[in-house]
């Protein structure tokens, strides 16, 4: 069994196609992206800043930018990708000298704890047998005034999560195991993240349960890769980062024709076929629109005119108006006491019946015992079914916002 990472198991967790390509079939690419590149120097620089403190140097924000410029352009390649049309190589530079200078005016001098390692690799086991082994890097280890270990990661990217996400944050809680087992006699630990774009601190803490918790369900998660056969892309926002677009079946398409020239693009096969489709949509739902308003036209005039049936060039419409019992939906008001009821008369089997699609849900869903969804699922077969789904181009949708 592979040594896992933070990093491996989240690209699982993101797309299970992309955890193929990478990890199993080992497919690289030159291209790096600019966020990517941007988050390494900035890591770099902050490094350097704390192993001079370690060696008794102190250094100047006006240094730790230098040398951070420095490492910009020994580093720069043609490979670098910018995803968004709307930024140029110098923006991201820019923006990583502001998270600099905004880490160096709350931190500055940076000798108020003792900086442990940076980069620090771990390598642990999350059993006790060590079948399941991790590793991982962490940027900073600090033991803090208070004699707490700190585990801090800089974040450059341009989310801010909430209190709540960072509490089930998995990868600092992972790295707080394998500190453990270096060293047993830790007791306090703080996980830090330094959101370096927003000059904000997020600190969390994983009790014994929390951390026991975590180790059994990422055992489970890594048996999970391990017994898995099929790896579908698993389509999302971060699609747009991803460096398998020609490889991934939702992206390859997309691949072939961006490069075309306007006339052959509308003549591909797959282009015009979906612009049919489309459009063939849109009159769908022009026509349902209309009916909709022909109908209850309909209705009004053989009310007016006391009709019940209203006669055509070539056919006629009845108009029925009949009663029936409603009784309240499954979140209706009423409905508790409308099943008790039926319970105690002994007539729930009468009405009841199977909802099979919730039924197939709840086995996929791993809802259920094992036992019982096998059980249950010796009564099933697989029948595909393919259905088109039409939807906007991301970068159309981004314009619309």
């Amino acid at each position: 069994m592979p040594v896992y990472s933070h990093s491996r198991l989240s690209a699982y967790r993101q797309c299970p196609l992309k955890y193929k390509l990478r990890y199993i079939d080992r497919i690289k690419r030159d291209t790096e992206g600019i966020e990517a590149f941007l988050g390494s120097r900035v890591h770099e620089t902050l490094q350097k800043c704390y192993d001079d403190v370690r060696r008794g140097k102190l250094n100047r924000p006006e240094e730790l930018l230098d040398f951070y410029r420095d490492a910009w352009q020994r580093n720069w390649h043609d490979e670098i990708a910018i995803a968004r049309p709307d930024m140029a190589a110098g923006h991201y530079q820019k923006l990583g000298e502001k998270m600099l200078l905004g880490y160096c005016r709350r931190f500055a001098p940076f000798d108020t704890d003792i900086t442990v390692a940076t980069e620090m690799m771990l390598n642990f086991a999350l059993d006790d047998a060590g079948k399941y082994r991790m590793m991982g890097y962490i940027d900073r280890l600090v033991r803090a005034p208070d004699g707490a270990w700190e585990i801090h990661d800089y974040k450059t990217g341009a989310h801010l999560p909430a209190q709540a996400e960072a509490d089930s944050d998995r990868q600092l809680a992972l790295y707080q195991i394998g500190i453990r087992q270096k060293w047993p006699d830790i007791e306090k630990v703080r996980l830090i993240w330094h959101y370096l774009a927003f000059e904000k601190d997020i600190v969390s803490t994983r009790s014994d349960e929390d951390i026991s918790r975590l180790a059994a369900e990422t055992t489970a998660l890594i048996d999970k890769i391990e017994k898995a056969t099929d790896f579908p892309p698993a389509d999302s926002n971060l699609c747009g980062w991803c460096e398998y677009p020609d490889l991934c079946p939702a992206h390859k398409h997309e691949c072939l024709v961006e490069s075309l020239p306007p006339d052959k693009f509308k003549n591909e096969t797959g282009v015009s076929l979906v612009d049919r489709y489309a459009e063939l949509k849109d009159q769908a739902a022009s026509i349902e629109d209309e009916m909709d308003a022909v109908r209850a036209a309909i209705i009004d005039y053989a009310q007016r005119e006391g009709v019940t049936v209203v006669r055509g060039s070539s056919r006629k419409a009845a108009i029925r108006r009949q009663q029936k019992l409603k009784f309240p939906g499954k979140s209706e008001e009423g409905r508790e006491g409308l099943e008790c009821t039926l319970m105690a008369a002994g007539k729930w089997p009468d009405v009841s019946q199977l909802d099979t699609a919730e039924l197939a849900k709840a086995i996929e869903r791993g809802e259920w015992d094992k036992k019982l969804a096998d059980e249950v699922a010796k009564y099933s077969r697989l029948e595909e079914t393919t259905t088109v789904f039409l939807s906007k181009p991301r970068e159309d949708e981004a314009r619309e916002d």
